[in-house]
C-alpha cells in the first residue's frame, strides 16, 4: 500500500478552493493577515443550505493556510436584527408572537434551554461545527452594537446618507429609485421604552445626536456613543463591517451576488464611504433536499439542520459532498437511496488516495487526493487507511446484529484500533438510515432476522428444499469463495427439486425474515453464518395448510427441454439476465495483449470481474466510467488464468471479414437495471448459469439501431438499448 502523504505534485492548484485562494492573493496582495468572513441572522434553525456558506469559507481558509498564509475566519451572528416572523418549528408560537419587531436577542427561548431565542440557534450550530472540523471565531453583533464599537462607522454613514442613497439607487430602475426629496436614514432604532423597531428618525445633529419617535408614543434624542439601541441597516452594515474587520473574502448566495444585487451596492458603499475595497467573493447556489425522513420533516418543519445531516452522513462524507461540488452548482442533500451512491463515491476516492484503485492519470490522482484532504477534519490523510465496508452491507450486518455495533465489529474481526472510531461513525449513520429512511425509500432493504424458537410453518415442497439446503449448503457456508458461489449452490437445490427459484427464494425469505424479499441470499447466508442458520432452519415445519404448496406447484420450474420450445424472446427471459453495469477499472490482462480485465459495479455489494477481448477497439479511457450491458449469469470461464464472470454485449458487422466491435453502452439506464425483451418482466432472482453456446443460440441482433431478439426490442420501462455504428448487425 502506498503512503498517501507523499508524492504529491502541487495539489494546491487543482481544487476550486485553491483557485479561489490564488485569486485572493493575486487581488489583495501579500498580507500579514487574511480575514475571511461568513455570517447569518439566527432568526431560525440554521439549515443545511446555510451550512454551504460556512463550509465554502472553511475550504478557502484551508487553501490559504496550506499556502502558508495567516488566516482569520470570522463568523458573524447578526443577532441584533429584528425578529420579523415566528418559524413553524419552535414551541409556544403565541409567546414568540408577542416579541415581533424586537431585536432577536430580546426574544425568549421558548424551549427554556438558552438565554434567549438567538442564543438557542447560535448554540445549535456552534456545538456542531467542530464535529465537521470547522472552528471559526464567532462575533456577536448585538454585543458589538451595544458596546458602541461601531459608533464611528454609524456616524460616517449618517453624515454621508445622501451619497449612500446614490449608491443604493445605482442599480435600481426608475420605478424603484429613491427620489431626491425622499428622506433616507441608513440607521434603524429600537425604542428605548418598548424595545421595538417601530420608530422613525426625526433629526440628526451632524455628530452623535439622533432624535426619534416611536409608535408607542415615546420620543427622545439620544447620543449614539451611549445609546445601544441604534444600528445600521444591513445594506450599509455589511460594507461597514468589511472595513471594520478588514475582510478580504466573503461568499454570498446567488440572490445577493447577482448583477445589481446587494453585493454590488455594498461594494460601492464600502469604497465610497469607508474607503475599503470590497472583499473577493464567489457565488454559492442553493441546496435542495431529497428523501427527507418523515420524522425529520415533521419535527423540524421541513428544515434540515447540520445535526440532521450528520445523522446519515459521517462528518468526512458530508464535507466530501461539499468539497467535491463547486459552490455555484445546485445539488441535493439526499436521505434516500442516493445515500448509498454518495458513500460509494467517497470510498472510491479513498481507495484511489491510498493506491488501492488506480487513478486515470496524475491530474486525476491529485484532484481526488485534494478533495479527500479537504474532506478530513484536520485536513490530513490518515496514516492508516480507514476500514472500508459498503454502506448497504453495513446495514445488513447491523440488522442481523440488532443494531449492536460492538457485535458487528467483532464479526468483522479485522478492524484495527486506529480504524474503529470512523467505523463506529459509519455504523451509527447506517443504523439511522436503515431505521429512519429506508422504511420509506428502500423497504426491501429492511428486515429483522428471525430470533425465536417458534415453529415456522411452510409447504412440504419448501420444507424439503430447506432441508436439502440445511444439509448441503449450510455446513459449507463459510467455505464458499464468493457470495455468488453460495448463491449458485442454492439455485442448484431448486434445480434438483424442479422448484421455481422465485418460490424457493420467497420461502427462504419468509423463514429468515418473515418477508417475501430481502438481501441477496448468497451474501445473506454467509453473513448470518452456520450457527444461526442451523437454529432458524431447525424450526421449519412442513404443513399442508401453510399456503405455499399451491404456489409452488403452479409455479413449478420448466425443464430445460420445455424452455427450448418457448418462443425466442420468452426463452431469453427464462435463461438470461442482462444487467446494466458501470466499468470502474480497466486493466491490461497480464497474459494476453488483446484482453482487458474489467472491474464492474453491478449494483451488488461486491464488484464483478470479466475478461473482454476488446483491446484493439477501445482504449481504457474510452471505457472507464461507462455503463455497459453485462450477461450477468453467463457461466464463468478462465482466460489465461483470470476468471471471467460474464461478458459484455457488443454489436458486430456480419457482412465483412474484418474484425468489428461496438460495445453497447447504456447511459440511459441506472446501474443494476435488469434489461428484458419488451413485454417481459425481469426475474425476481438470478437464474442459473447459462452456457456460452446457449446464449449464442439466442441470436440477438441490431435492427435499425435497436438491440432486439426475434423482432422484440430489449430494454426497461419504455427505454431501449441502441447502437450508433452497426445498426443492422449481430450482437455477441
Amino acid at each position: 500500500m502506498s503512503n498517501p502523504n507523499k508524492e504529491e505534485k502541487n495539489p494546491l492548484l487543482c481544487h476550486w478552493a485553491d483557485q479561489m485562494a490564488a485569486n485572493i492573493i493575486r487581488e489583495k496582495g501579500d498580507l500579514d493577515l487574511y480575514t475571511c468572513a461568513s455570517g447569518i441572522t439566527p432568526s431560525g434553525t440554521v439549515h443545511i443550505g446555510n451550512f454551504r456558506e460556512i463550509i465554502t469559507v472553511d475550504l478557502v481558509v484551508r487553501a490559504l493556510r496550506d499556502r502558508g498564509k495567516n488566516v482569520r475566519f470570522i463568523y458573524s451572528w447578526d443577532d441584533y436584527d429584528v425578529f420579523r416572523k415566528v418559524p413553524a418549528n419552535m414551541p409556544d408560537p403565541e409567546i414568540l408572537t408577542q416579541y415581533l419587531r424586537f431585536p432577536i436577542t430580546s426574544v425568549p427561548d421558548t424551549t427554556k434551554r438558552d438565554a434567549n431565542y438567538a442564543r438557542h440557534h447560535e448554540v445549535d450550530i456552534e456545538t456542531q461545527l467542530p464535529r465537521v472540523g470547522i472552528k471559526p471565531e464567532f462575533l456577536y453583533q448585538s454585543e458589538r452594537y451595544q458596546a458602541h464599537r461601531y459608533v464611528e462607522g454609524m456616524k460616517k454613514a449618517m453624515q454621508n446618507r445622501e451619497l449612500i442613497k446614490q449608491c443604493l439607487n445605482e442599480y435600481r430602475d426608475d420605478a424603484h429609485k429613491m427620489k431626491d426629496s425622499d428622506v433616507y436614514w441608513p440607521t434603524a432604532i429600537f425604542c428605548g421604552k418598548c424595545h421595538k423597531d417601530t420608530t422613525e428618525i426625526t433629526g440628526y445633529d451632524g455628530e452623535y445626536g439622533v432624535s426619534y419617535k416611536c409608535e408607542c408614543g415615546n420620543e427622545e434624542t439620544v447620543d449614539i456613543r451611549k445609546f445601544g439601541g441604534i444600528k445600521l441597516g444591513w445594506r450599509v452594515d455589511w460594507p461597514m463591517r468589511w472595513n471594520e474587520e478588514k475582510v478580504v473574502f466573503e461568499p454570498g448566495g446567488k440572490d445577493h451576488i447577482s448583477p445589481g444585487g446587494s453585493y454590488d451596492t455594498a461594494k460601492l458603499v464600502s469604497k465610497k464611504i469607508y474607503n475599503w475595497d470590497a472583499p473577493v467573493t464567489m457565488r454559492y447556489d442553493f441546496v435542495q433536499l431529497k428523501g427527507v425522513p418523515g420524522k425529520m420533516s415533521s419535527s423540524k418543519g421541513k428544515v434540515i439542520s447540520l445535526v440532521d445531516a450528520l445523522e446519515v452522513y459521517q462528518p468526512q462524507v458530508l464535507r466530501y459532498i461539499f468539497a467535491g461540488t463547486r459552490p455555484n452548482t445546485e445539488f441535493a442533500i439526499s436521505f434516500d437511496l442516493d445515500v448509498l451512491k454518495i458513500y460509494e463515491d467517497y470510498d472510491k476516492t479513498e481507495r484511489i488516495v491510498y493506491g488501492i484503485d488506480k487513478a486515470k492519470n496524475e491530474d486525476h490522482l491529485n484532484k481526488e487526493k485534494r478533495i479527500y484532504m479537504l474532506s478530513q477534519m484536520d485536513g490530513k490523510i490518515p496514516e492508516v487507511m480507514p476500514y472500508q465496508i459498503p454502506f448497504r452491507m453495513l446495514t445488513t450486518l447491523l440488522q442481523i446484529h440488532s443494531g449492536d455495533i460492538d457485535s458487528v465489529i467483532k464479526y468483522l474481526g479485522d478492524v484495527k484500533p486506529e480504524q474503529e472510531e470512523t467505523l463506529r461513525q459509519r455504523a451509527k449513520c447506517a443504523w439511522f438510515w436503515i431505521t429512519e429512511s429506508a422504511p420509506t425509500w428502500a423497504p426491501e432493504f429492511c428486515f429483522e432476522l428471525r430470533n425465536d424458537d417458534k415453529p415456522v410453518y411452510v409447504s412440504k415442497e419448501i420444507a424439503a428444499a430447506i432441508k436439502k439446503i440445511h444439509e448441503d449448503v449450510v455446513p459449507k457456508v463459510s467455505d464458499f469463495a464468493t457470495d455468488k458461489d453460495c448463491q449458485q449452490a442454492i439455485y442448484e437445490v431448486a434445480e434438483a427439486l424442479s422448484l421455481d427459484t422465485k418460490v424457493l427464494f420467497t420461502g427462504l425469505y419468509n423463514v429468515l425474515v418473515n418477508k417475501d424479499q430481502g438481501p441477496r441470499l448468497g451474501s445473506f447466508f454467509r453473513i448470518i453464518g452456520k450457527e444461526r442458520l442451523d437454529k432458524i432452519f431447525s424450526h421449519v415445519v412442513a404443513d399442508e395448510n401453510a399456503g405455499a404448496k399451491k404456489a409452488a406447484t403452479s409455479a413449478k420450474k420448466l425443464t430445460p427441454a420445455e424452455i427450448d420450445q418457448l418462443p425466442p424472446a420468452e426463452r431469453f427471459s427464462k435463461r438470461v439476465i442482462l444487467k446494466v453495469s458501470k466499468i470502474e477499472k480497466v486493466e491490461q490482462h497480464p497474459g494476453g495483449t488483446f484482453l482487458y480485465i474489467l472491474t464492474l459495479n453491478t449494483g451488488d455489494e461486491e464488484p464483478h470481474q470479466i475478461v473482454s477481448s476488446i483491446v484493439n477497439f477501445y482504449k481504457p479511457e474510452d471505457l472507464l466510467g461507462k455503463n455497459i450491458v453485462l450477461v450477468y449469469n453467463l457461466k464463468p470461464a478462465n482466460f489465461r488464468g483470470v476468471r471471467s464472470n460474464g461478458m459484455l454485449l457488443a454489436a458486430t458487422d456480419p457482412t465483412t471479414d474484418k474484425d468489428t466491435c461496438e460495445v453497447i453502452f447504456a447511459p440511459q439506464f441506472e446501474v443494476g437495471t435488469i434489461l428484458e425483451p419488451e413485454g417481459f418482466t425481469p426475474p425476481e432472482e438470478e437464474l442459473c448459469f447459462v452456457k456460452p453456446e446457449k446464449f449464442a443460440d439466442m441470436n440477438l441482433c441490431t435492427k435499425d439501431g435497436f438491440v432486439e431478439i426475434d423482432g422484440t426490442k430489449i430494454g426497461s420501462n419504455g427505454k431501449y438499448l441502441t447502437v450508433e455504428t452497426y445498426k443492422n448487425g449481430s450482437v455477441k
